[in-house]
């Protein structure tokens, strides 16, 4: 049944104008708040991933010099890596990187006891297990932890193919 209303005063209708008014400009200003929020948010997320991939990537180079100072021998603490001093680079024309620049990738170089204490590392009981490299949790680019480990993956399966680096293969820049 269909029963018909009066029409609405001039005041009722201008205070429901009012409150749409003012119920579209609490929307607007939540979504730019929203935006703005998530862009701070998104900003510092990115900053951290490029710290982490900093620190990832500086503690791949630095084990890396490492077991090519020590004929192949992967550190087996902390302590070693940090004991072992800056090491040498290891051969070029590798599936890893041949320099340093090379192997932070535009990224700034962060000192490994800086890189370790921000970053997780598993390592191996003896010298010749390859440590594991992992971003404990931090924010990282995709594929930076994937890519590190490769390169000392591939550079343990090189020093066991060849049965260890020549001394004349070895390049001494860092």
């Amino acid at each position: 049944m269909n029963v018909p209303q009066a029409p609405m005063s001039p005041e009722q209708a201008a205070r429901n104008r009012r409150i749409i008014v003012l119920v579209t400009a609490v929307f607007v200003a939540s979504c730019i708040g929203v935006i703005v929020w998530a862009r701070m948010v998104v900003k510092g997320a990115q900053a951290e991933a490029r710290l982490t991939d900093s620190a990832l990537r500086s503690a791949a180079w630095a084990i890396l010099c490492y077991a090519d100072a020590n004929d192949g021998s992967f550190p087996t603490s902390d302590a070693a890596l940090r004991a072992g001093g800056p090491g040498r680079a290891p051969a070029g024309g590798k599936p890893w990187p041949s320099s340093v620049d090379a192997a932070l990738g535009g990224l700034p170089a962060m000192d490994a006891g800086e890189a370790l204490a921000r970053i997780g590392v598993t390592w191996g009981p003896t010298a010749d297990v390859v440590p594991n490299i992992n971003s404990k949790g931090r924010p990282a680019t995709v594929g930076t932890v994937d890519a590190v480990n490769g390169w000392l993956a591939e550079y343990a399966r090189d020093r066991s193919r060849s049965g260890g680096t020549p001394k004349e293969q070895r390049s001494d820049s860092k």
